[in-house]
């Protein structure tokens, strides 16, 4: 593992089947077989219209990546990204990764110095689909504050954008020159949750950036509702933020859980937790929830609770869309009563309106294997879809076919 050499073996194969007339979570009806990624303290998944699969980890101080193409059958020897940099590698800090339709990937990542106060922001370009990578480009230094959380895209020239959280500021900086060089680090947006990782959406015309924000809520506490901003000037300057949440959740600490969005067909989806239903001030446990946006995120639907029951706390949703617009949608649910912790799969047909009774894919019942948790989700434009999560083990990874 240490010398970045990985033959992953992926034989996998999925049915699909729901029983919508169920309003609890069932036993998975999911088939798949599960590839186990030992030593991997965290996970992200990329891909592009040309059907190619990244994985990237990390593991000690360092991030690695691998490519697949065939649908996560296989994939190639890992492949050392960050060079000599340390990058910092935590679980709930899913590695920055991106992936342009002529298979250019891209990592970024943090180098913390011994008192995490500041942080050099690191970028690495491989130009062969992954086999090598350029020698890393310091994107940004911050000298001071507790910074975490970055973030990475491309936008439609292959050029890309970085965002991370420095204290309660979100951060933007972006390349012209396919990162070889970077703009001087801004803060955009207002306020922002101090250990939420944002998520990034660029078309050809704009920017995109849900986070989860930070406002004075008076006596009752501070706000950390989930955000969006959007620009449409290149990340020249970006609108006023917008609110996802339709109920604000007052919160005196990091409940350590950005949101998750995607764009399809210009509408936005967007994913996240928030306690809303606990007592002001409290947080005991939380859902997870759903919005959409049909006008470039200016407004959002009503939020729709993706998660049936309320014994549990959901956290951590990621969201993908399929090739027949299916919304896909796992997380993590913690249990409060000394029950099974679960990792949940479901699904919605109908752009978010309703979701199909949760599947359970993995859970804690194997005390070897601890808590399933810290998802991550893809799906190609053949309706393959992927699905990697953290155990006590490392990463585990499951792959099947819905072409909706």
């Amino acid at each position: 593992m240490k010398s970045g050499k990985l033959q992953l073996m992926v034989c996998i194969y999925a049915v699909l089947l729901f029983s919508c007339s169920q309003q609890q979570a069932t036993e998975s009806s999911l088939q798949f077989d599960a590839y186990q990624l030992p030593e991997a303290r965290s996970i992200s998944i990329a891909g592009n219209s040309n059907g190619e699969l990244y994985l990237a980890y990390g593991m000690e101080h360092s991030l690695y990546v691998s490519r697949s193409i065939d649908a996560g059958r296989t994939f190639s020897d890992t492949v050392l990204a960050t060079g000599n940099s340390q990058a910092h590698i935590l679980p709930v800090e899913k590695p920055a990764i991106a992936v342009d339709d002529s298979n250019r990937v891209a990592v970024a990542w943090l180098e913390l110095p011994p008192n995490f106060q500041g942080a050099g922001i690191w970028f690495a370009v491989s130009e062969d689909s992954g086999k090598t990578f350029n020698p890393p480009v310091l994107a940004a230094t911050e000298d001071a504050g507790e910074v975490a959380m970055v973030q990475l895209a491309f936008d439609k020239d292959g050029h890309p954008l970085l965002a991370w959280i420095n204290g309660s500021s979100l951060k933007f900086t972006r390349s012209f020159d396919g990162g070889r060089s970077f703009t001087e680090a801004e803060r955009v947006g207002g306020g922002s949750c101090e250990c939420c990782q944002p998520s990034i959406v660029v078309t050809p015309e704009d920017i995109f950036i849900a986070y989860r924000g930070l406002e004075a809520g008076g006596a009752n506490g501070d706000i950390r509702d989930i955000l969006l901003i959007h620009s449409n000037n290149g990340g020249e300057s970006f609108e006023e933020p917008r609110r996802v949440s339709d109920t604000n959740w007052h919160i005196p600490a990091c409940p350590i859980a950005g949101p998750s969005m995607v764009m399809n067909n210009g509408a936005l989806f967007v994913a996240w937790m928030d306690g809303r239903f606990e007592p002001i001030g409290a947080f005991r446990r939380g859902d997870a929830w759903f919005a959409s946006s049909n006008d470039g995120g200016k407004t959002f639907s009503t939020n729709v609770r993706i998660n049936h029951d309320q014994d549990s706390h959901h956290t951590l949703p990621v969201i993908a869309i399929g090739p027949g617009g299916r919304i896909h949608v796992a997380w993590e649910s913690l249990s409060q009563n000394g029950g099974a912790n679960m990792l949940y799969y479901t699904s919605s047909d109908d752009n978010g309106t309703t979701f199909a009774p949760p599947e359970i894919v993995a859970d804690n019942s194997d005390p070897s294997l601890g808590n399933p948790g810290k998802p991550v989700l893809f799906v190609d434009t053949l309706g393959n879809v992927t699905l990697a999560w953290l155990d006590r083990t490392g990463a585990r990874l499951a792959i099947w076919n819905d072409p909706n």
